[in-house]
């Protein structure tokens, strides 16, 4: 409960200390020696607190707990010191005690919605207030207390003899590039994370294009992640040659290069633009706080806002709350006064879609391909390869993006395979990395997904038959820790020669797949329709029998969009 009596003897839960993420800051306070300027003058003096009283009068205390990002807890705290020891702030004849606490945005919000919540919460970025009252928490109006853009950051020499700092100019395409070696902190767990991967979506679009380009850029830097931007910092520190290009706030980069003079970074500025975490404050329990606790809590951010905290802020890095530039900011080698332009802020469900999208790309998987390699699969539809030629490229395009520990197995089908079954398995199901053969089965699989346009013209098509056989492959060694799924790609409908009798039809395909559907132990059947003769229908209605989609590429040439469509949605299956 908030604004507790502290006589009382309710104990209110500590926040954990972490020390992750403040190192850097304390040190520029401390050991590099910017210290935060003295906040006792004798020439001014704030009333006395909230409610104008001196301190000394209280007959009771009113406790504020205060849940700050790790960057900016140093500065934070040392303002609500002086503020503590200068104002005795007060509400109705109770003294206030703010006790602040570093605590990870990510932990926090999930924290916000019940008696050990803090009354005062100040995350990195107003995004994470968004995602809290998503959990239901009640957050009253925030203010913003700093500013810093989110930059790129490497180290100097890098900077200079790679990308042609501080002439040339840097984009998040550069993100995308295999040109340049980038990591980032983990999107699920940090704001630098989060605010790079949502400025990368921003950056690249919606088209199908650029969906693409975006599931390569994710796949790339998520096999490079760190835990958080100190550990990048360590690299930098290790071996500047060797570290990678990395995102990071403005105010880190102040701060390391005060306190690391002999391995300088500098802060690359994204000419389409950039986020800029805010540093919110905003009450927490806003519909439940008592009138004391709200009070009292503007008091401590009215303290957070005013000239002195201005200046402390400055000091450890920070702009203003308008973006403008302080006198560290404008005097540290590696960084620009000017602010950068600045992207719109997401939409709540732009920000829960790139979440989702970057789980799923972690996610490992078991997977079965299933490519049709029927008679028409050799057609060409006005362009210059064949949709076999164009599965190929998209399934070779594939296999670099799936996670090496997932497992992995190729068929191929038509009416003219391995009667009766009508189905050919080319390479089984198990690992990438397992060796197969001379090599790895990711080895056998490129071998054999590459030779695909040089099979021979493989007849009709028997895709019921096939879809049922993959189904009861994948689920009959169900992995409990991996997506068990099929993906069946096709260009038409089940279609059989006139000597030919199917054994199945679409009714006892639906019948037997809904009875085997398990939502507690889920077998996703992809389809993905090639070209205009793909029985959409048909296809739609057997995905949707294992809680999966139906995906269309009316222009063959799509087919390497929508496959990666397919791996970015999988991630919320079979419950969106």
């Amino acid at each position: 409960m908030r604004g507790r009596h502290a006589q009382r003897g309710r104990t209110r839960r500590r926040w954990p200390a972490r020390t992750g993420g403040t190192i850097i800051v304390l040190g520029l306070l401390a050991g590099a020696g910017y210290l935060v300027r003295d906040f006792v003058s004798g020439d001014e003096q704030r009333p006395g607190g909230p409610g104008g009283e001196a301190q000394a009068s209280c007959d009771d205390t009113l406790a504020l707990a205060v849940a700050a990002a790790p960057d900016i807890f140093p500065a934070i705290s040392e303002i609500v010191r002086a503020y503590e020891a200068e104002d005795g702030p007060s509400v109705d004849g109770r003294c206030v005690s703010v006790d602040v606490t570093p605590v990870p945005s990510a932990e926090a919000v999930e924290s916000l919605d019940g008696d050990d919540a803090p009354d005062l919460w100040l995350p990195e970025s107003s995004i994470w207030l968004q995602r809290a009252s998503e959990t239901g928490a009640q957050l009253g109006e925030s203010r913003s207390i700093a500013t810093s853009p989110l930059v790129m950051v490497a180290p100097q020499g890098v900077a200079e003899e790679q990308l042609g700092w501080p002439d040339a100019e840097v984009a998040w395409s550069n993100a995308l590039s295999d040109d340049v070696a980038m990591t980032i902190t983990d999107p699920m767990s940090t704001s630098e994370g989060l605010a790079t991967l949502l400025a990368v979506q921003a950056a690249t679009g919606e088209s199908g294009e650029s969906q693409t380009q975006l599931v390569e850029a994710m796949t790339t830097v998520s096999d490079n992640t760190v835990a958080d931007v100190d550990e990048a910092y360590g690299q930098v520190v290790d071996d500047p040659a060797a570290a990678p290009l990395f995102t990071a706030t403005e105010q880190s980069v102040v701060a390391h290069n005060v306190e690391h003079p002999d391995s300088p970074v500098v802060a690359l500025y994204p000419e389409d633009g950039t986020a800029v975490f805010d540093y919110p404050a905003a009450l927490v329990g806003a519909d439940d706080a008592d009138a004391a606790t709200a009070e009292a809590v503007d008091g401590v951010v009215d303290a957070l806002r005013d000239d002195a905290a201005a200046a402390a802020l400055d000091d450890a890095g920070f702009r203003a709350p308008d973006g403008t530039a302080g006198e560290v900011v404008g005097a540290v080698e590696g960084v620009q006064p000017r602010m950068p332009d600045v992207m719109a802020s997401p939409e709540p469900e732009t920000v829960t879609a790139a979440l989702r999208q970057w789980a799923a790309l972690s996610l490992e998987m078991r997977m079965l391909a299933v490519i049709d390699v029927s008679g028409s699969m050799w057609e060409t539809d006005g362009g210059e390869q064949t949709r076999i030629e164009l599965v190929r490229d998209a399934n070779l395009a594939a296999l670099d993006l799936i996670p090496p520990t997932s497992d992995l197995g190729l068929w191929a089908f038509s009416t003219e395979e391995d009667p009766p079954n009508h189905w050919r398995e080319l390479v089984g199901i198990g690992p990438l990395d397992e060796e197969l053969g001379e090599g790895t089965r990711l080895d056998a699989l490129t071998e054999e997904v590459t030779a695909l346009p040089d099979s021979e013209v493989r007849g009709w098509t028997a895709l019921y038959e096939t879809a049922w056989a993959a189904y009861q492959e994948v689920k009959e060694n169900y992995d409990p820790n991996k997506v068990n799924s099929v993906v069946l790609l096709t260009d038409g409908e089940d279609e059989w020669g006139p000597d030919l009798s199917p054994e199945m039809d679409l009714d006892t395909l639906l019948t037997q797949l809904r009875a085997q559907h398990d939502p507690a132990r889920p077998v996703l059947l992809i389809t993905i329709g090639i070209g205009p003769d793909a029985d959409m229908d048909a296809l739609r209605q057997i995905s949707e029998a294992t809680g999966a989609s139906a995906y269309q590429a009316e222009d063959p040439e799509d087919i390497q969009d929508i496959f990666f469509r397919a791996m970015l949605e999988r991630q919320c299956r079979p419950n969106c």
